[in-house]
């Protein structure tokens, strides 16, 4: 049964869910940019936001406010900490999440959830969009709760899933390999542990365009092949003008990374939106190169053709 609204008086204005976030900001930034009014939640006291914290949710603040399009980019992400604490977890990740879908539902607003290649096992190279999906771990499950939700009850909403989200300013792993090339320190990546890079500002631009599109189902955002993380570090050192022969590999322990977190194919299949919005599909190098290329993006093309 679908909790659809009448659509006769929407409001113009987006609401961004989780605007702190890599993927969050960078919504934000394009649709300020693009002269799009847009209001974020934020679960800290701010007085440009309104205050929405999914582990202790309250709709009030939103009560009777309509909205064009609602991205929803909140969630506890750190797949340990779903893990361990699972109850936890899904109470934000699920119960809270389908809350506040609902109410945005019935309000005539439409959606794009952002969910996670970790619906799948890993075990079948680039899954499309109706592929079975089968996750290992309890961020997984509760992506894909959320999913079926959507679909059992209609929601009026997009479901994004994507790989491996990277932006042009590196952070995590690839911010602790450039320090440590920099220092001429070795940097350590894994050989048995592999990753299919998007670039965030793909990700917040396929977001928007199937929001102002009201698209529904379920969308793919992914390289179009995977490569280890031995590889992308060499890439990234070749990309940055880097010693590459100061990086190593090693393979990761089951105690370092479980693998209930391993993707043997991390890529999923992007035809279907490459197909829809004639976006081009791109490399896991090529994703690379352009996210941290510049000046020395050309060489590194040369260098590992």
């Amino acid at each position: 049964m679908s909790v659809l609204a009448s659509p006769a008086s929407l409001a113009g204005s987006d609401l961004l869910v989780g605007g702190d976030g890599l993927i969050g900001t960078e919504i934000a930034r394009r649709l300020h940019a693009g002269g799009h009014a847009v209001e974020v939640t934020s679960r800290r006291l701010r007085p440009d936001a309104i205050p929405l914290d999914l582990a202790r949710l309250d709709l009030t603040p939103l009560a009777g406010r309509k909205f064009r399009c609602a991205f929803l980019c909140a969630a506890v992400a750190n797949m340990r900490a779903c893990e361990e604490a699972p109850g936890e977890t899904w109470g934000i990740n699920v119960d809270a999440t389908l809350a506040l879908m609902r109410h945005l539902a019935g309000e005539g607003t439409h959606m794009v959830y952002l969910s996670s290649a970790q619906v799948f096992d890993g075990e079948t190279p680039r899954p499309a969009e109706d592929a079975s999906r089968a996750p290992k771990n309890a961020y997984g499950r509760q992506k894909l709760a959320v999913e079926q939700a959507v679909e059992r009850e209609g929601l009026p909403a997009a479901i994004v899933r994507v790989t491996k989200v990277i932006a042009r300013k590196p952070d995590g792993l690839f911010r602790s390999w450039l320090d440590s090339l920099a220092r001429g320190e070795p940097a350590v990546a894994a050989s048995n542990l592999t990753l299919a890079p998007v670039a965030a500002e793909d990700v917040a631009s396929a977001a928007i365009r199937l929001g102002g599109e009201r698209c529904l189902g379920a969308w793919h955002l992914s390289s179009t092949d995977e490569l280890p993380y031995f590889d992308a570090a060499r890439q990234m050192a070749a990309i940055r003008g880097l010693p590459q022969h100061l990086v190593r590999a090693e393979a990761v322990t089951e105690a370092q990374v479980p693998a209930i977190y391993r993707h043997r194919f991390a890529a999923l299949d992007g035809r279907k939106f490459a197909q829809r919005f004639d976006a081009p599909l791109r490399s896991a190098r090529d994703v690379l190169i352009a996210q941290f290329g510049g000046a020395h993006a050309a060489a590194a093309a040369a260098n590992s053709a």
